[in-house]
């Protein structure tokens, strides 16, 4: 028996839902469902978002060729960039390329001709981040004289983002960037879609032509915010497998914690490699095994022990975020949906 991981599609909804209506009516929004929606299952949740989202963000390519597998037939876009070993499916699946230079535009323009279609194409720039993205105006121009004499990719949007959306100068300094980057490609393509914020750069209050959602949709925020409500979706159990009772001086499971009195634990069939941390933390006894983890409390064998309810409070305990507890949490559960 797998653990069971509960996703309320309904809490999703919800909160896509709380999102657009703080949008202005003309700002489209772009559900992001990358690393399979963050551990809430991307086919399932794509098709409840699917009359509400504009359209949907993946990270690779084997993500978008899932959610079009799945029956999802509104835009996807790839964050990665192309390699050549994507590309053939990128333009198969009808997958919107994400374009960092010249190369990736090469690459579309030759698949797209071989395939004998149009390859929608976003480009990225860099506007302080530095991880992907064309980096100077002069760059960017190069890109767009190519894609005008190219036959077989389209330019539909430039998007960019923000390192620290809760800062107020650093994103400031990158709006001045992603605005000249925004007038030579709508120059070029004046129905381009301009996009820089995720969540943070929403609850700035950065909206543009488009804003892609990925954390809130969840039920979380990437900073302490009155903005908006949204409520979690996910909670995960595993069954308590053992009952134990330590004298005081004995250990279980891995490492060198003896108990220092009579001790009850009771032994959780969910260990590291079903998605949360090894470290022992406060309600654990030592640290958890691959597969099973030991609380310091006494439940019954065959009741099923809450892993999951708030992943806030979780990534505080390992001094991480939310993100991280949530996209990993249900690496061996079954998904099971509430409509």
């Amino acid at each position: 028996m797998l653990n069971k991981a509960y996703v309320d599609l309904g809490a999703i909804r919800k909160n896509a839902l709380s999102v657009k209506k703080i949008l202005p009516a003309a700002t489209k929004l772009c559900a992001v469902v990358k690393a399979d929606a963050y551990g809430h299952g991307a086919v399932m949740v794509a098709s409840a978002l699917h009359t509400i989202a504009d359209c949907f963000a993946v990270a690779i390519t084997e993500e978008g060729a899932e959610l079009r597998l799945g029956g999802i037939e509104k835009d996807i876009l790839v964050f990665g960039r192309a390699c050549r070993e994507d590309i053939e499916r990128t333009v198969f699946y009808d997958l919107t390329l994400t374009a960092d230079d010249m190369s990736d535009l090469f690459l579309a323009e030759k698949e797209g001709k071989r395939q004998g279609k149009k390859v929608k194409i976003h480009i990225k720039y860099n506007t302080g981040m530095n991880r992907q993205g064309a980096d100077t105006p002069e760059e960017l121009s190069e890109m767009l004289g190519y894609a005008a004499k190219a036959r077989h990719i389209t330019i539909e949007g430039i998007y960019s983002h923000y390192g620290a959306p809760e800062n107020e100068k650093l994103r400031d300094s990158a709006n001045r960037k992603f605005s000249v980057a925004e007038k030579l490609v709508k120059s070029f393509n004046e129905k381009a879609i301009a996009h820089i914020s995720a969540s943070g750069g929403f609850l700035a209050g950065e909206y543009a032509d488009m804003v892609r959602i990925g954390i809130l949709l969840y039920g979380y925020k990437p900073f302490e915010t009155d903005k908006i409500h949204v409520k979690p979706a996910m909670k995960i159990f595993a069954p308590v497998v053992k009952n134990r009772k330590l004298s005081a001086g004995d250990t279980a499971m891995y490492g060198e914690c003896r108990a220092d009195k009579m001790t009850d634990i009771s032994v959780v069939r969910y260990g590291y490699a079903d998605g949360l941390p090894r470290e022992n933390i406060e309600g654990q006894f030592n640290n958890r095994c691959m597969d099973l983890t030991a609380i310091k409390e006494n439940v019954a064998e065959g009741e099923m022990f809450p892993v999951l309810t708030d992943a806030d409070a979780l990534a505080r305990k390992y001094r991480t975020i939310s993100y991280e507890i949530l996209t990993k949490a249900s690496a061996r559960a079954e998904k099971i949906y509430k409509f």
